[in-house]
């Protein structure tokens, strides 16, 4: 009998089963990147629907969610459901909150982001009570009554005395509809302010989990996985982040043996004419002692993100070299992104200064 005898699919790095899936280092969300590579034959479908739930909160609700409405990023092939991160939270992270001072009222007034540096006010109610607390419910896209009703029991309170109601005109018969049984003594008039508005003082507070951080972790790990392919990832040394990564009961204190973070631009970063562009910087390095990643999400011009440096593991190997890699994946234009997103730029081997190129 003649035939070829098929290999067995490699076993994920996470668990037991076969790796039968691909995983994005750098999640799809962020954008398609010309010479993009994901991780092949490391992963199963199941370990990667979890690193897809880390995904889902970064993009969703981190400051990441903030870049991706400013610079117009949306993943080719999202087929979730189109969430405005303002409205609403995902994965366990809460909804971003944004105020700013309206110019012509002087009052301060919460705000969501529309596009590039346009923003409005956020359609929401704002509830308070007769010993003057203030309650927010935000009404989020196609809300019914009866949600809009759990979310108000939600407060436990029965009765309000001022209802104010924030949305846009063409939204009044929709909203007027949601809050019509509600229980208050009176509720503010609509009105139409004059054009345009100008909002300032803007503030932006973002809270999340640990799978924020987690979902760091992993961007780093299977970037470097990537990259330095003498590495499978199921190896001992890389246990603890592992299991780390894959761990939904961490806390934001366990993060912190593996994740930390400074202000600023990676050192090995964009030079040149590269400043002016808008990108991810993803850098992996094997040294004597340690094996490090390092993640900066949306540097831009004048705008430099968080660097954070994850720790992988020891290095197992006794032989003293260096092995390092860096990649800008940066952003084209927003008219020029047809097929692609932008594309992948070697750091390394661009205008490299002070540290040496690959291998040693």
């Amino acid at each position: 009998m003649n035939g070829k005898i098929k290999s067995p699919a490699p076993t994920c790095i996470y668990c037991p089963n076969p790796a039968d899936s691909e995983e994005h280092h750098l999640p799809f969300g962020l954008g398609k990147f010309k010479g993009y590579e994901p991780l092949v034959g490391r992963v199963c479908s199941n370990c990667n629907g979890k690193c897809g739930k880390l995904d889902e909160q970064l993009l969703r609700s981190g400051m990441e969610a903030f870049f991706r409405i400013h610079l117009g990023v949306e993943s080719r092939r999202d087929q979730h459901e189109k969430v405005n991160p303002f409205l609403r939270g995902s994965a366990g992270g809460l909804a971003i909150e944004m105020t700013g001072k309206n110019e012509q009222t002087g009052e301060e007034v919460r705000i969501e982001l529309v596009e590039g540096f346009e923003a409005r006010e956020l359609r929401h109610v704002k509830l308070l009570t007769e010993d003057g607390r203030e309650f927010v419910l935000r009404i989020t896209d196609g809300m019914t009554p009866e949600q809009f009703r759990q979310r108000f029991d939600e407060f436990g309170v029965k009765t309000f005395k001022q209802a104010n109601v924030f949305a846009g005109g063409e939204e009044r018969e929709w909203v007027e509809s949601l809050i019509s049984k509600m229980k208050y003594e009176s509720k503010t008039e609509w009105s139409t302010p004059p054009l345009p508005i100008v909002y300032t003082n803007a503030v932006v507070k973002f809270t999340l989990t640990s799978r924020y951080f987690r979902c760091i972790a992993k961007i780093a790990f299977h970037y470097f996985l990537s990259k330095m392919t003498q590495f499978r990832g199921d190896e001992p040394c890389f246990k603890p982040v592992r299991d780390f990564i894959m761990n939904e009961d961490a806390k934001i204190s366990d993060c912190l043996p593996f994740v930390s973070s400074l202000p600023g631009l990676l050192p090995h970063g964009r030079r040149g004419y590269l400043m002016n562009k808008w990108g991810h910087m993803l850098y992996a390095e094997a040294n004597y002692h340690n094996l490090i990643g390092q993640v900066q999400l949306f540097a831009g011009p004048k705008v430099n993100q968080y660097v954070y440096t994850v720790r992988l593991g020891s290095n197992p190997s006794m032989i003293d070299y260096l092995e390092a890699h860096g990649e800008f994946f940066w952003y084209y234009p927003q008219e020029d992104r047809k097929e692609c997103d932008g594309e992948i730029l070697d750091l390394l081997a661009y205008h490299w200064v002070g540290f040496p190129p690959r291998k040693l």
